[in-house]
């Protein structure tokens, strides 16, 4: 059962609840939402096909975490690549350009926090902007920029 739990003291959100939106290969479903924390952070569960991931970025604005809890995952973390598996957790200060693509032969799950939060509104935004056909490179920009993010598209900074 998918039911979600709230009370003066806090708020359950059971497995499987939670107002999921797809793109571009990920499933991202907001489990702690800015609303939740008075913007102070949030917490995404992010459901990734092999071969998906993220664009290389940089979040102006937030520092992001990235816990692995299945899959393995290669993570662009500043000038290095990384392997990140089951367990794993990675930490990206603000200012520095990232991605992260599953490279598993499965579908891997990630749960992304960052601190504060917003990122949800800025995802959000962008797959509205990616649905329906080809992305629309400067499109997907703009969206970024509107949310302190800066897509790194076809290595273009």
């Amino acid at each position: 059962m998918s039911i979600t739990v709230k009370n003066q003291s806090g708020k359950v959100l059971a497995p499987g609840a939670g107002d999921s939106f797809s793109m571009l290969g990920i499933t991202v479903t907001p489990k702690v939402a800015s609303q939740d924390t008075n913007g102070a952070y949030c917490l995404l569960e992010q459901q990734v096909s092999p071969g998906a991931g993220s664009p290389p970025h940089i979040i102006h604005n937030a520092d992001k975490v990235i816990y692995v809890v299945n899959g393995r995952f290669a993570v662009l973390l500043g000038q290095e690549t990384v392997q990140a598996e089951a367990g794993a957790c990675v930490i990206i200060p603000r200012g520095v350009i990232h991605n992260f693509k599953n490279v598993g032969s499965e579908p891997g799950k990630i749960l992304v926090s960052l601190n504060p939060a917003g990122h949800e509104d800025f995802l959000r935004d962008l797959s509205r902007v990616v649905q329906g056909g080809p992305p629309d490179p400067a499109k997907m920009v703009e969206v970024g920029q509107r949310h302190h993010v800066e897509l790194l598209l076809n290595g273009k900074k």
